[in-house]
């Protein structure tokens, strides 16, 4: 079925391939939020997963940066409604096809193709759209989902849908692709005002302007953030010049060819990774663990050493294979280093064995 046919909830249903008292259940209710914080909210129905409720669970993540804090993030129990959302983004990923300067949670893009287009420009505008997610509100989505073809009730129906107390979440697969579609009037009219000699880029909320003569005033790019709903995080808007430290989406573009791991970043894990080639997980654990106050000959010691390997494991494989689709020769490099040492899991057993040396 052609979406722009879809005219009530149970065609909605057949193109979402759910059943129809489940979706009119998740239109016109609440989602349960249980606060992961907040023991007291875990209820026996949520316990034996209740068929007339829906629960989303809600943890919290620390957010990096100087800024610090914690990021809420939503994460759907119920298996309906998280294929329901699933099946809906596949399609809204077929039907809309964000600008150019879009890179964020598109297939092809990447932070790498994001940055790519500000390599050696003289000046560089970093700004960000404060709770990008959460500022995406059920009137915002609506009226986007009917500019891009859907009828006007079946839009507000999937605006309900993919949100919680009116906004979208973090955490739902369809949030980021719902917010490319509401941003994207704003984008056009960045575009419009950037004209031919600046460059524009988005990653989600991270905006890049760059340019070898002049970029837009900042006051300029508030307010068009202010018509389309959004907000200015001041305290990330940054302005460069070339020669200080450029970065776009976490990347370096000092370079003419192509955007760079900072190297601060390949120092650190170059360090580490030869500490552990050379002394191997068990002392690498030991050593960063007794650095708290954790007494040592404790149980809880003991687990805390066998965690770290295990986090220490999958933090270097996860940042050698986002490295490998930046820098390939120097991830390639990292990982035969690092595949080469023994995959090492330590017991309570063997800490005491091994915490001394």
């Amino acid at each position: 079925m052609n979406y722009k046919n879809i005219e009530n909830t149970s065609q909605l249903a057949n193109y979402l391939r759910c059943n129809i008292s489940f979706l009119e259940n998740a239109i016109n209710k609440e989602y349960n939020i249980i606060d992961l914080k907040k023991e007291e909210n875990r209820t026996s129905d949520y316990l034996l997963g209740d068929n007339d409720e829906i629960y989303v669970d809600k943890f919290y993540i620390k957010k990096k940066g100087k800024l610090g804090g914690f990021r809420g993030v939503h994460s759907i129990s119920n298996f309906q409604l998280e294929s329901t959302l699933k099946i809906l983004n596949n399609y809204l990923s077929e039907i809309f096809l964000p600008q150019d300067c879009v890179h964020g949670f598109i297939k092809g893009r990447s932070t790498k193709t994001n940055a790519k287009p500000h390599l050696k420009k003289k000046i560089l505008l970093s700004l960000d759209i404060k709770n990008y997610f959460e500022s995406v509100s059920v009137k915002m989505i609506s009226e986007s989902l009917t500019t891009i073809g859907f009828h006007e009730n079946i839009a507000k129906n999937i605006a309900n849908l993919v949100t919680i107390n009116g906004y979208l979440v973090q955490g739902f697969c369809t949030s980021p692709t719902i917010a490319n579609i509401v941003t994207d009037k704003f984008d056009k009219e960045i575009i419009k005002l950037c004209g031919i000699n600046v460059v524009y880029t988005r990653y989600a909320d991270d905006l890049s302007i760059s340019s070898d003569k002049e970029v837009p005033e900042i006051s300029e790019i508030e307010d068009l953030m202010i018509k389309y709903g959004f907000e200015l995080n001041e305290e990330k808007t940054n302005k460069v010049k070339r020669g200080h430290y450029q970065f776009v989406t976490g990347l370096t573009i000092f370079d003419d060819k192509t955007p760079r791991i900072p190297k601060k970043i390949k120092r650190n894990l170059k360090l580490e990774i030869y500490y552990i080639s050379k002394l191997g997980y068990k002392k690498h654990a030991i050593r960063r663990v007794k650095n708290t106050q954790i007494e040592y000959s404790s149980s809880e010691f003991k687990n805390e050493v066998s965690e770290e390997i295990l986090k220490t494991q999958h933090r270097l494989f996860g940042w050698i294979h986002y490295i490998m689709s930046i820098e390939p020769i120097f991830g390639k490099k990292m990982y035969d280093i690092l595949i080469k040492c023994k995959k090492e899991y330590i017991t309570p057993e063997m800490y005491l064995k091994h915490y001394n040396l």
